[in-house]
């Protein structure tokens, strides 16, 4: 599907808004941004914005995972006591083993084309998550783990573009991680920091360079802006103006709400130039009309940017559900039915099942391949059903939709050639971007200012530690006032002394440390900065951090 590029019409001009600041450029609503960019940019590009097609065909993830196996045992351990732990650890020791397969993903054939949105819906535990990681390229691949099929972007393999896969597609996770101290506006510009784009330089101005004079310069003005006010954009985008100044917070100090957290971790994670967008369960803690909004936010940015949207959601409301364009539908791993949004009540009621009237049909489909599945049968004389019995389980939901119709429009589009615009792209754009976008130096200063400000705001252990190093040389100084400097006895207790209150001193924030490394190994797998600079960043650090929310 090819998009072609906009042009600006009076109604549009009229309807621009200003490029002064993230507020003004929101001002006139998200669609009338949208219309903006779009409209700006793609004329002096000569093209419509670079785009994204992201195919997967037969993709199976297997893991290798030990089962042990407990003679005479039942399913539980019994009660937490000394005696049940022990006799638990000792039988481990003693039990068979072996090693089995483990089906995380079968047989997944996939399209998503820019400009569309899909919702991928699954009961948890349907390998929603693993699905939406490998083709955002941040799965940990194990020695035990196989990833089998074909993945490709643009024409480019999963293998050739996973270094840099992060930073062409954006995941966001379920869980949200930061650090508490810092503020919503902060941490988004930490993110923003972390992804510079030289909309200045000289690869920039000729990408822009396309149009008429006016029309480069006003383009580049436009983008100069957007990158410059992208963090106020984001925070108008989500709803985040009231709770902008506000400390994020966690279960210890008070901060923004649950679902004002969810908003923060989903837009930590779109800046940088992003062509494809992962959401995982982005529900969380979200009222049904936020979640509107900011589906409704992504549709409007799939179709006017034409980025590639896919999204995971658990039991979305009727009226988040008419956003999507396609649905993946996912349970134990097997894809149940990938196509049309409108076409997936008729062919479900096809194999004997119908949607109740006044019934959610994300509900409908969620419950199909379950216990719940009987509710929606129907006899099979009062129904043209494709199958000879009707499916109980989910490898038989997804036979059967490899034999339908809907499964081979997946498998020509699949098995299409790749058009000469998305070559291009990948050529000129995919293959170009770089695995980190700041160099070690630079993402290590950004690393340090970010924990001077962590650190200066924890300010009751700074009052502590100042405390205790004044008392404790106080105590150091009385004891070994005007003592003979060539007593050995005397030089090697200084020497003891200074080194364990040194060591022992540190190991209060130990906690702190851990807590803090989950923040930063998560930012760290999206190549926001190089992993080696969490290590420069953090020991020479000699105050505590702040426990992660």
């Amino acid at each position: 599907m090819i998009i072609p590029q906009r042009s600006a019409s009076q109604a549009d001009l009229k309807l621009q808004p200003s490029i002064k600041s993230g507020q003004t450029l929101m001002a006139k609503g998200e669609a009338a941004f949208h219309d903006f960019v779009a409209i700006h940019l793609e004329p002096v590009l000569g093209r419509a914005l670079p785009q994204m097609e992201v195919r997967c065909k037969d993709l199976s993830l297997v893991a290798q995972v030990p089962v042990v196996h407990l003679e005479g045992q039942g399913s539980t351990a019994g009660l937490p006591s000394v005696y049940n732990s022990v006799k638990h650890f000792v039988q481990n020791l003693t039990a068979s083993r072996h090693v089995a397969q483990k089906h995380i993903l079968n047989r997944v054939d996939a399209v998503f084309e820019p400009g569309t949105i899909t919702l991928v819906l699954g009961q948890p535990g349907s390998s929603k998550t693993s699905l939406m990681k490998v083709l955002s390229g941040q799965f940990p691949m194990e020695k035990n783990v196989t990833l089998e099929g074909e993945i490709s972007y643009n024409g480019r393999t999963w293998r050739e573009l996973l270094p840099k896969l992060p930073q062409l597609a954006a995941y966001v996770p379920q869980n949200d991680k930061h650090f508490p101290s810092l503020s919503v506006q902060e941490t988004l510009e930490f993110a923003h920091a972390c992804c510079p784009e030289e909309v200045a330089s000289k690869q920039g101005k000729d990408l822009l360079s396309n149009g008429t004079p006016e029309q480069n310069e006003a383009a580049l003005r436009t983008a100069e802006a957007l990158y410059k006010n992208y963090p106020d954009v984001i925070v108008e985008q989500l709803g985040l103006q009231i709770c902008r100044n506000t400390a994020i917070g966690n279960s210890t100090t008070r901060g923004v709400s649950g679902g004002e957290r969810r908003r923060v971790t989903t837009g930590e994670m779109e800046f940088g130039l992003k062509y494809a967008t992962f959401m995982d369960e982005i529900s969380t803690g979200l009222d049904s009309a936020a979640m509107y909004d900011i589906v409704a936010t992504q549709r409007d940015i799939a179709k006017k940017l034409h980025k590639t949207v896919v999204m995971a959601l658990l039991q979305p409301a009727p009226e988040v559900f008419e956003l999507f364009d396609n649905i993946l539908l996912l349970n134990d791993g097997e894809v149940m039915y990938h196509g049309p949004r409108e076409q997936a009540i008729t062919y479900f009621e096809s194999l004997g099942f119908v949607c109740p009237p006044d019934h959610d049909v994300a509900d409908y489909l969620l419950d199909l391949g379950t216990d719940q599945q009987y509710q929606y049968e129907i006899a099979q004389a009062g129904t043209q059903s494709l199958a000879s019995t009707t499916p109980r389980l989910a490898c038989e939901f997804a036979d059967l939709f490899c034999q339908s119709p809907i499964h081979q429009n997946v498998v020509q589009a699949l098995d299409a050639p790749w058009s000469t615009e998305r070559l291009r792209d990948a050529e000129q754009h995919l293959e170009k971007m770089p695995q980190y976008r700041q160099s070690f130096w630079a993402g290590t200063w950004t690393l340090m200012r970010r924990q001077t400000v962590v650190t200066l705001r924890n300010t009751d252990f700074i009052r502590v530690r100042a405390f205790m190093v004044i008392v404790m040389g106080l105590i150091y100084g009385s004891t070994f006032y005007q003592v003979d400097p060539t007593n050995i006895q005397v030089s090697l207790g200084i020497l003891y002394q200074s080194t364990m209150f040194l060591a022992l001193g540190q190991s209060s924030q130990t906690p702190g440390f851990i807590a803090a490394r989950e923040i930063d190994l998560l930012q760290a797998t999206p190549s926001q900065f190089l992993p080696l600079d969490i290590v420069r960043h953090r020991f020479p650090s000699c105050s505590g951090p702040d426990l992660c929310g």
